[in-house]
């Protein structure tokens, strides 16, 4: 099929795509082009200054993080797209001293990844049967691809990224996760910029319980709490630990401070998708390897493996003097694998020094 009748197909069936994600309970963005070379330098320049700290999978695939062609051969169109995830209007920051600490909004509903995924491929199977044309080949990428995703988001022109690093769209705000449908078929195409921005405002940089975002427009994964929290194997240095007594999975700190958030409209969760119910601080430190699959599996928690969550969890009732630390304390040394082993001295250092 030639390019022209490629193009002519694709321009005539954008709106009906859109829609079809949209009928999915996810927000069309735009689509651009596969080409991201210009924020790829800024990539290429976080990477140099060592932000990613031990992360070292992100210096790899660099020619997916110049452009999505590499991700599918022939690629001719990204269409962006998200799901909302802003946490219910109630929830504010700081956290009243009565509640437990949290985890990161996005970690409260079955895996995104999967999630989204089906959304994006049962909207394109809709496209395709309206259409009568499978000839186009499709590669949905939700967060599994190494292609940049805000940057894919950012050519929309409907947002722009901020200083806390997050894509922020100007109605919707930032609790968004994004994907991408990397196709050959050559869609119209509508970059623009955006001309909003942070301005003066720095409440992202300011609140950060970890100096994780004091350059502006980039992040130090190094003091990043999602970072100890969900991406270290080990022991978490103590100076993070009042960071981990608010959050001990991931952190939305940034984004709840965030003008844009407070103003956003339509940016929850859609009705499909139900939030899930998770365990208290004392069942996640004392949970053996049965309970941690019934309470994480299918969610994004895993990714933290079972004594992360443990070591997280021990910290945080350790830091909130919660009632029940020494039973967990107690269970733990009995079942003390790495890196709850090296937790258990940090802890009994820790107290032995505010107890004294």
């Amino acid at each position: 099929m030639a390019d022209e009748e490629i193009a002519a197909i694709g321009t005539k069936h954008l709106v009906d795509l859109s829609s079809y994600l949209e009928r999915q309970g996810l927000i069309y963005l735009g689509c651009v082009s596969p080409d991201t070379r210009e924020d790829f330098q800024k990539y290429q320049n976080w990477l140099k200054a060592g932000f990613h700290g031990s992360l070292n999978y992100l210096e790899k695939n660099q020619d997916c993080r110049k452009s999505a062609s590499a991700a599918l051969d022939g690629a001719k169109s990204v269409i962006v797209f998200a799901l909302p995830y802003a946490p219910a209007q109630e929830e504010s920051y700081p956290a009243p001293v009565s509640e437990e600490p949290r985890i990161a909004a996005y970690a409260r509903i079955p895996d995104y990844h999967t999630l989204m995924k089906q959304l994006a491929l049962m909207a394109i199977e809709d496209w395709k049967g309206e259409v009568g044309d499978s000839s186009y080949e499709w590669r949905v990428c939700v967060d599994t691809v190494p292609i940049l995703e805000r940057a894919f988001a950012r050519k929309t022109g409907l947002g722009f990224i901020g200083k806390n690093t997050c894509f922020i769209h100007e109605e919707k705000g930032s609790f968004l996760l994004l994907g991408e449908i990397i196709t050959n078929a050559h869609f119209h195409i509508t970059e623009k910029t955006n001309e909003l921005g942070c301005g003066s405002c720095n409440l992202c940089q300011a609140e950060c319980p970890t100096g994780a975002l004091q350059n502006d427009y980039q992040i130090d994964s190094r003091k990043c709490l999602s970072y100890w929290t969900i991406e270290q194997r080990g022991p978490i240095p103590e100076e993070f630990w009042p960071g981990v007594a608010q959050y001990w999975f991931g952190c939305d700190i940034c984004q709840l401070v965030c003008p844009f958030n407070r103003q956003a409209k339509n940016n929850t969760l859609p009705k499909a998708v139900t939030p899930l119910e998770f365990p208290s601080l004392f069942e996640v430190a004392t949970m053996n390897e049965t309970q941690y699959r019934k309470y994480f599996g299918g969610t994004a928690l895993t990714r933290a493996k079972r004594n992360g969550l443990r070591r997280n969890a021990l910290i945080a009732m350790t830091v909130n003097q919660h009632p029940k630390l020494q039973q967990a304390l107690d269970y733990s040394t009995n079942d003390s694998e790495s890196p709850i082993a090296e937790t258990l001295v940090q802890i009994k250092n820790y107290l032995a020094r505010v107890t004294r």
